[in-house]
């Protein structure tokens, strides 16, 4: 490989001649004087550098971006803080099993100054990969190695490179050969299926829940066959919702941010088969929902469950052989009534909690459900964690052609808008959909400048309580000073417009008319005036008031 005019190439441009090569778009980062010359060479070859305020946010761009785009997501930092400053997002993406490469400057040979720390350690704390480039080692094979092991362990890696190394010449004749990473043992998907067949067969009440890991394309149908054929209700966890939207056996979420309607069906069940789910406790409410079931999960790798049984198998393998094995079974009548579409059922809500609501503000669920109506039907919707994602969860729907994402791993606020740049960019084209509380919006509000720059087809809708909800609605249901979780954001309109978005406001009764026109092309940030006299559902349930 040579750089224009035949001169041996740096480096820093024979990584970004790897980065281009893999077909990414977009790598996101924050320059420092270990990585500004890796940044120099990306955007000389044509790869948009989407430069960010805060490193974390970097690494919540590019899995967000990997989301949206199939590609393994790329960003890179310096040295030192630069990396140390990841260290939420970097675990984010661990927790969500996302691949994802971050090139992170290791400090020159022979520094000893205050930016020296021990960063593969960081990385194994944040349960990340920490991959470093050896001397003489082709940046492409390093690189490509990386890519390679960020995939087939589904996880995220820090590849560390010398910041010195990527101003030197790369010598073509001392070539360290790429390691190549097989991905991790498959589990025995003919056992795991004659296990679930047996299993099916036997059941009065069967329930099959789809998780992240069966949204591969495959899993939904064969799961749909099975339900029709045992006449098993059809539920998922809420990174794959809307997976079943339309089935007449579909009941939604399960856990606590089930609709009710689904929450009796779901704990009359006597075996519960969760493909791709780790079936946490969100999913099972701290398995109460489920305390009469027999419930067994088909996963691809080993992971803690407690009393629940654990198949190993590939998702889409163990239901092909499921299908298979049982397709002489006769089809079985639904066990139980029904539900209708979740959007019909959440209405219920409505008119069983309704709590007055104070002027100058709204009911976030009356807001959501009028904003939902305007959302475009190949959109991508993201949604943040904390007290105002069971509102957008259970009164926004699924896109038809577009996706659902939830910003939610390790149980962080300020992870959505971050996240959906990424997804924004990595999916052009179509209009990207962000549902944010006002405190984790202001953790990262000087992103919107980043998705501003950047031309990200991005709405941004803040739920603003003007307080940390979740901690507010607690210490409410407790009796204590609730007014201590009471924290006023500024103008988040004028905010919104300073930083390049176009702003507005809904505090009343003109949700549908924002919403249609916030929903346009281009960069909008809409403040949603909520009361905090309204409790999402989730809030409600017995286990409210114990902390998670």
């Amino acid at each position: 490989m040579s750089a224009p005019g035949g001169i041996t190439p740096t480096h820093a441009q024979a990584f970004a001649e790897a980065v281009a090569e893999t077909g990414c778009t977009h790598v996101f980062g924050l320059m420092g004087d270990g990585n500004m010359h890796l940044f120099i060479a990306l955007r000389r070859r044509g790869v948009d550098v989407v430069e960010v305020r805060h490193e974390s946010a970097a690494v919540a761009m590019a899995e967000g971006y990997g989301w949206s785009s199939g590609r393994t997501g790329i960003c890179s930092v310096t040295h030192g803080p630069g990396l140390s400053h990841v260290a939420t997002s970097l675990l984010v993406a661990a927790r969500n099993r996302s691949p994802l490469v971050l090139v992170a400057a290791e400090t020159p040979a022979g520094y000893q100054g205050a930016q020296t720390f021990d960063q593969a350690s960081f990385a194994a704390s944040c349960e990340a990969v920490y991959r470093r480039m050896t001397p003489g080692e082709s940046p492409a094979a390093a690189f490509g190695d990386a890519i390679a092991r960020a995939r087939a362990e589904s996880r995220p890696v820090v590849l560390g490179v010398a910041a010195d190394l990527l101003t030197s010449p790369v010598d073509e004749q001392s070539v360290a050969p790429c390691r190549t990473h097989a991905p991790p043992p498959r589990g025995d998907d003919v056992a795991a299926a004659g296990r679930l067949a047996r299993l099916l067969a036997a059941s009065a009440r069967p329930v099959l829940i789809a998780g992240r890991g069966a949204v591969d394309g495959v899993s939904p149908g064969l799961l749909r066959t099975l339900a029709d054929r045992f006449g098993a209700g059809l539920a998922t966890t809420l990174p794959a919702k809307g997976l079943f939207d339309g089935h007449r056996l579909d009941l939604g979420i399960a856990g606590g941010l089930a609709h009710p309607a689904a929450e009796r069906v779901l704990g009359r069940a006597d075996l519960v088969v969760a493909i791709g789910a780790t079936m946490g406790r969100s999913t099972t409410q701290s398995a109460r929902l489920f305390a009469e079931a027999h419930v067994v999960r088909v996963v691809s790798e080993s992971a803690g469950a407690g009393k629940t049984e654990t198949l190993h198998g590939d998702a889409a393998g163990t239901l092909e052989q499921v299908v298979s094995l049982t397709r002489s079974a006769a089809g079985r009548q639904p066990w139980f009534t029904p539900v209708g579409p979740s959007a019909d059922c959440w209405r219920g809500d409505l008119r069983d909690f309704a709590p007055p609501i104070p002027d100058g503000t709204v009911d976030p669920r009356r807001a959501l459900a009028e904003i939902d109506e305007h959302i475009p039907e190949d959109a991508n919707v993201v949604i943040s964690n904390g007290h105002c994602s069971g509102f957008a969860a259970a009164f926004v729907t699924a896109p038809a052609k577009g996706r659902f994402f939830a910003a939610q791993g390790f149980g962080s606020i300020g992870q959505a808008l971050t996240t959906a740049i990424g997804v924004a960019l990595g999916a052009p084209g179509r209009k990207t959909v962000v549902f944010e509380g006002d405190a984790a919006f202001m953790m990262h509000a000087a992103e919107l400048d980043t998705a501003a720059r950047a031309g990200a087809d991005l709405t941004v809708f803040v739920l603003n309580d003007q307080a940390l909800g979740t901690e507010y609605q607690r210490l409410n249901l407790e009796g204590g000073d609730a007014g201590a979780a009471i924290v006023p954001p500024p103008d988040l309109a004028a905010l919104g417009s300073a930083l390049g978005a176009r702003a507005s406001t809904i505090s009343g009764v003109n949700a549908h008319a924002i919403a249609e026109a916030a929903l346009g092309s281009g960069l909008a940030l809409v403040d949603v005036r909520t009361a905090r006299s309204v409790l999402s559902r989730h809030m409600r349930l017995p286990s409210a008031r114990k902390a998670t």
